[in-house]
């Protein structure tokens, strides 16, 4: 049987730097996913870093499966 591990919690600093480089990111795509899931969490959290989608977990901050994708894939390449 597998044994469930809770994710590591992402640090508040590196989740909000995680967050703004994928905003960064999307403003050059003409149309995608991630650009359309950032708008929304932006505009519901009016601008916000306190409001936004890395705070739905606010014990852990991995609220934003973007953000968490990008930290997974940095942990493991440490």
């Amino acid at each position: 049987m597998k044994e469930n591990i809770a994710p590591e919690p992402i640090p508040e600093e590196i989740a909000i730097q995680i967050c703004q480089q994928i905003r960064e990111n999307n403003q050059h795509k003409r149309i995608s996913f991630s650009k359309m899931q950032c708008w929304g969490c932006m505009k519901f959290s009016d601008f916000e870093n306190r409001g936004s989608c890395i705070y739905g977990d606010p014990e852990t901050l991995r609220g934003c499966q973007l953000v968490n994708k990008v930290f997974d894939t940095m942990e493991k390449n440490e």
